[in-house]
């Protein structure tokens, strides 16, 4: 059983805190059904009485296509110039060739561009506690990459399949004691029991800044130095998962602190893309 790898602004040194475990998760379960007859399930998108998510909302989503998307920031429609990061990948332009940027992070995959009913989604996940959301999540990310390698394998062939291991993205320490889990840590668990792929918490994060309250130069200069890898990557080809991808700050920065630590290949998987 892992623990959690948060670090306190105040501290200088990570501070570790413990994770969900084997039998917490199994007590849950158990009282999902006297739970369900308390407060029966909406879905989180349109908040209708039925499952966790809603036929109607998944067919609302606005999904990308990762044959035309940016393989550098996941936007759609940047397969040529992406108007978002001014990366020329090119027609031509295979995922093998892409070279890293200055951030080492190789290549970027996102399941929809952020549009309802994709944040009220988000939001019931992460700052709900909705935490039944976690696989159907993981499930989305799955399903995202596996029709990226049946539709443009020449892009993402590989991107899940061909890795060492999963990092997720962790919250900061006041994140965490405000949710009291750590809400990319448990979609990653998710994706990797799914997929099989090992996962890795290697990742903490210094400072207690919300992103979501920063304009695009904000999220800059806060995700410079943000993050620390505390477990050995050296050589490991890895996938980085987040939820949202505003600027792609905090996945540079993400990726920049694993690849000091010697991981050998970075790319990226989110559930959406700000646009």
């Amino acid at each position: 059983m892992s623990v959690c790898a948060v670090c306190t602004k105040e501290a200088s040194v990570p501070v570790r805190m413990p994770r969900t475990g084997v039998r917490e998760r199994g007590l849950a379960r158990l009282a999902r059904p006297f739970l369900e007859a308390l407060s029966p399930t909406r879905c989180a998108g349109c908040e209708r009485p039925g499952p966790l998510i809603c036929p109607a909302c998944l067919d609302r989503l606005v999904l990308i296509d990762p044959a035309t998307s940016c393989i550098r920031c996941g936007a759609p429609g940047g397969y040529i110039i992406c108007t978002e990061c001014g990366n020329p990948t090119g027609a031509s332009t295979s995922a093998a060739s892409v070279a890293a940027d200055e951030s080492s992070l190789s290549r970027v995959l996102a399941t929809a561009v952020f549009e309802d009913p994709l944040p009220r989604i988000v939001r019931a996940y992460k700052d709900g506690g909705e935490r039944r959301l976690a696989p159907l999540i993981a499930q989305m990310l799955l399903d995202t990459e596996k029709h990226a390698e049946a539709e443009a394998p020449d892009r993402y062939g590989g991107i899940l399949a061909g890795v060492d291991a999963l990092v997720f993205v962790p919250a900061t320490a006041r994140a965490y004691r405000r949710r009291g889990f750590d809400h990319m840590e448990g979609v990653a668990r998710e994706l990797s029991e799914l997929s099989g792929a090992p996962l890795v918490d290697a990742l903490v994060k210094h400072g207690s800044a919300d992103q979501r309250r920063l304009g695009r130069a904000g999220r800059q200069a806060s995700s410079q130095g943000a993050y620390e890898t505390v477990e050995r990557v050296e050589g490991m080809r890895l996938l980085l998962v987040d939820d949202v991808i505003t600027t792609g700050a905090t996945l540079r920065s993400a990726a920049r602190a694993l690849a000091d630590a010697g991981a050998a290949h970075i790319d990226a998987l989110a559930v959406a893309r700000v646009c």
